[in-house]
């Protein structure tokens, strides 16, 4: 288990805005220059596509067919992957295409975030439950004059037959361990041991669950 998610860095962070430091302010035609290239990484125009087509077909039974749809939007979508609904995928970083990853067989209900700053990994057969945030980017912590120090990411997998229920929060950096269980409304600040059932905020292991293939 990761003792802080927060603790960890990547080799190479994307490329984000730079964070500006008191005296360092740019005016003018800097500052525009820098909200423009901002504004211009946030735009994805094929997933604007897919997130249309996929408004046109009814939630839930249409699952297998939002899938493809992704797929051929460019995303990573295993087999059999069901998408219950349009995923809300945020990101100004390079490479939004290629950082989520979804294994076959996975469930996705409709209302889920997922920020694509680094990659997110779900693997075979899981399923994430409606209002579900998984969150890859945060900042370092500054100086008192200002907080928000750094930009940073770090990834998060959903290992093979998870459940990630109802409202739960994932933060950068943890691993959800296979066949485990994340209750409805919890915040999951470090990772889940497999086969094991986490509740409450920061989420901890309540018990034990058995293993087994269907």
């Amino acid at each position: 288990m990761s003792a802080s998610p927060w603790s960890r860095t990547e080799e190479s962070s994307p490329a984000m805005p730079e964070v500006i430091r008191p005296g360092q302010e740019r005016r003018g035609l800097g500052r525009l220059a820098r909200y423009a290239s901002l504004i211009r990484r946030s735009i994805h125009f094929r997933f604007a596509l897919a997130r249309f087509f996929s408004r046109l077909l009814p939630d839930v039974a249409s699952g297998i067919i939002r899938g493809r749809i992704y797929r051929m939007a460019g995303f990573d979508v295993g087999s059999g992957a069901f998408l219950m609904g349009n995923l809300r995928l945020t990101s100004a970083a390079p490479d939004f295409y290629k950082k989520l990853s979804t294994g076959e067989g996975a469930t996705l209900a409709d209302s889920i975030t997922i920020n694509l700053d680094a990659k997110v990994t779900i693997g075979k057969n899981v399923a994430i439950a409606p209002h579900v945030v998984i969150y890859t980017g945060s900042h370092q912590i500054g100086p008192g004059s200002k907080r928000i120090g750094d930009f940073t990411s770090l990834p998060v997998t959903i290992e093979e037959g998870a459940w990630i229920r109802v409202g739960a929060i994932l933060v950068p950096g943890v691993t959800v361990g296979r066949g485990a269980i994340v209750a409805a409304g919890a915040v999951v600040l470090k990772d889940v041991p497999p086969n094991t059932y986490v509740e409450g905020n920061p989420a901890q292991v309540v018990r034990q669950l058995p293993w087994g293939y269907r």
